[in-house]
């Protein structure tokens, strides 16, 4: 399988640049690092690896500081990795090959600050993506994935609270089983636990006509709200119960429930006007 940081993915070749391009070859059991820079591949780097690791599930660190890539595999350093451009030109992680899934995504920024301050990865969770920074008013964030399991069970998206992960300001349950979208929050206080807000649900048509079909959804943040919609239609705009907490909403949290499993292959960001004016174009 292969990692690489680079430029837009839709860029030719002769404009494109990886700054790193991490390669983890089975047969030679090794990992390879490598650029690719005015139209060819350069600075190739090999380290032994006991590539059987990656046959159950493991976790990749990169972490970009001091002029170099630091890496490391399951808690284990691998090797550091000099830059070469602009780590701001760097803006598509792409990842190919023989993975059976991926259920983390998360960026996290260590300085001047950690952002976000709560960092963990719940053994149910089937895909995650936090943020390294607060969203603000015109951020979208886009997901391509697809289902695979029981057709009659349900699917759910978190956005939590970075500085209380047990506080969810968005729930968002997707159930095929009585063929609804139903959003709420669990932000009430009961003692030292939430529970659930008051439930909106029956105000759309339930946007999955088939189980298995792709799809892609945008979450269009907006100064009090967040704005859903499907593949280029709007579903709606659910209103946070906690005022003023988009600083404080973190990346969502995906969880496949009665046997549905979310397989998430493109997660997007994107910055429009504050209003997040035709967002639900970016779903289509």
């Amino acid at each position: 399988f292969h990692i690489s940081l680079g430029t837009d993915i839709l860029a030719s070749e002769e404009n494109l640049k990886i700054g790193l391009h991490f390669v983890a070859d089975f047969e030679a059991n090794q990992i390879i690092l490598r650029k690719f820079l005015n139209q060819k591949w350069c600075e190739e780097e090999c380290y032994d690896c006991e590539t059987s690791q990656f046959f159950q599930e493991f976790r990749i660190y990169i972490a970009l500081a001091d002029g170099k890539f630091h890496l490391s595999i399951n808690g284990q350093a691998l090797a550091c990795y000099n830059y070469s451009i602009r780590l701001s030109l760097l803006t598509v992680i792409n990842i190919t090959g023989d993975l059976e899934y991926i259920r983390q995504m998360d960026h996290r920024k260590y300085f001047p600050y950690i952002w976000p301050p709560i960092q963990i990865l719940e053994d149910r969770l089937q895909f995650s993506a936090d943020v390294p920074m607060p969203f603000e008013s015109g951020n979208v964030m886009c997901i391509s994935a697809h289902l695979e399991g029981n057709e009659n069970g349900r699917f759910i998206v978190h956005l939590r609270n970075i500085w209380d992960m047990e506080r969810q300001e968005l729930h968002l349950s997707v159930r095929f089983d009585t063929r609804t979208v139903v959003r709420t929050s669990k932000t009430i206080v009961e003692e030292e636990h939430y529970s659930f807000d008051l439930e909106d649900a029956g105000d759309i048509e339930f946007p999955f006509a088939e189980f298995s079909a792709p799809f892609k959804l945008a979450f269009g943040f907006v100064e009090n709200s967040v704005k859903i919609a499907k593949d280029g239609v709007a579903l709606c705009q659910f209103v946070f119960r906690t005022p003023n907490v988009l600083p404080f909403v973190g990346g969502l949290k995906i969880f496949g429930i009665d046997g549905v499993h979310v397989k998430v292959s493109e997660i997007e960001y994107t910055k429009l006007d504050a209003s997040c004016t035709d967002f639900e174009n970016l779903s289509q």
